[in-house]
């Protein structure tokens, strides 16, 4: 045996049992399913105690008073018995081949410390899907990712090395509500590998009970604290919280571009600059620190994801907010970092829109002339 479940829930009776289920019914069965209750008041423990009787995999524990996620994840971590990990949060759903595909990676890949996946999201009870997110890069992306925002996506799909996280301290009880991008971030540093799979594995969901939705402005700001905390780390220099928020809108708004729901993000031509100037420092000093762990091609590598980025930016609609202007300040710096996309980022553009529409913005320019 290898792999440990590791969950920790507070009145969590509502979507218990299918979480539970989830995990019970993995392709993979050799594992034990840890389980604290955090002091429940509702029926939680009534459901755990249910299900441990007919299943001798379960194991668990009841806390005497109610510590909070963090520390009872730590209680935890030194409970469980096996190398491998797998998170679970009391409200997902496990797709059945999660615990087999992800022990395949951390089995074939030594110098892996932690994979993930794609994660697929619900809301509420209602079964439909209405977001994937779809996180897949390679290792050496996923390092760089981390410096700007969460790029694991989640909690309860990660699987990683026990012995590697409890060098490291576990969970910090200093970063409530974003303690799992704090420990990646941490992982990162180790210059060992996260894996994240191409394929979902995990079903997340929304609701108004989650921490997500009842912490979100605790949670924010935590993640703005750590993005500048990061920064800081690798290059020697502080950057204020407001840059901080610039860097991680021009990475994460990206995801969601195609939906329309990061158009009010489009960078400023002051925010353009501030981006370029600051992802030239970081690039220099993130190669140097990564290179010998991820090889000679790592300059080239991110290098690529900058200029993809800045190019996604020019390929995206125009809001009410920005200008036409604006277009032209982040081709400057698409033309910079990948001087052959400009043509294709103008066109990809273009063609989005309706004649009349271009036209349109053709007569402005020259009459601005």
């Amino acid at each position: 045996m290898k792999v440990s479940v590791l969950m920790s829930v507070y009145n969590g009776s509502a979507y218990l049992q299918e979480s539970i289920d989830s995990i019970l019914n993995q392709t993979f069965s050799d594992f034990e399913f840890v389980i604290i209750d955090d002091c429940s008041t509702d029926d939680t423990w009534s459901i755990l105690t249910q299900n441990a009787e007919r299943d001798q995999r379960i194991v668990l524990i009841r806390n005497t008073q109610n510590l909070g996620l963090t520390k009872s994840l730590n209680k935890g971590l030194n409970i469980v018995k096996h190398e491998y990990v797998a998170r679970q949060d009391a409200d997902d759903i496990s797709l059945p081949q999660r615990l087999e595909r992800e022990v395949s990676v951390l089995t074939q890949f030594p110098d892996c410390v932690m994979v993930s996946c794609h994660i697929q999201v619900i809301l509420g009870n209602n079964k439909k899907v209405v977001e994937v997110m779809d996180r897949f890069c390679s290792p050496e992306q996923a390092a760089w990712y981390l410096l700007f925002y969460n790029r694991i996506g989640g909690h309860s799909q990660v699987m990683y090395r026990r012995k590697v996280v409890l060098e490291l301290g576990g969970y910090s009880e200093a970063w409530p509500y974003t303690e799992d991008y704090e420990l990646w971030c941490r992982l990162s540093n180790t210059k060992q590998k996260i894996i994240i799979l191409p394929e979902i594995l995990l079903t997340y969901r929304r609701h108004n009970q989650s921490i997500s939705a009842q912490k979100v402005d605790e949670q924010q700001a935590n993640r703005i604290r750590k993005v500048q905390l990061n920064i800081e780390y690798l290059t020697g220099e502080e950057i204020t919280s407001e840059e901080a928020v610039i860097l991680m809108n021009f990475w994460k708004s990206t995801l969601k571009i195609a939906s329309g729901d990061a158009h009010h993000r489009f960078p400023s031509s002051h925010d353009a600059g501030l981006i370029h100037h600051k992802l030239t420092e970081i690039k220099c000093c993130f190669v140097r620190e990564y290179k010998e762990a991820f090889g000679a091609d790592l300059d080239h590598q991110i290098h690529e994801v900058i200029s993809e980025q800045f190019l996604t930016w020019l390929q995206s609609p125009l809001t009410s907010k920005h200008t036409i202007w604006s277009k032209f300040q982040i081709s400057r710096y698409v033309l910079l970092w990948s001087p052959l996309s400009i043509l294709k980022g103008w066109l990809t553009w273009s063609f989005r829109f309706p004649f009349d529409t271009i036209t349109s913005i053709y007569n402005k320019l020259q009459h601005s002339v």
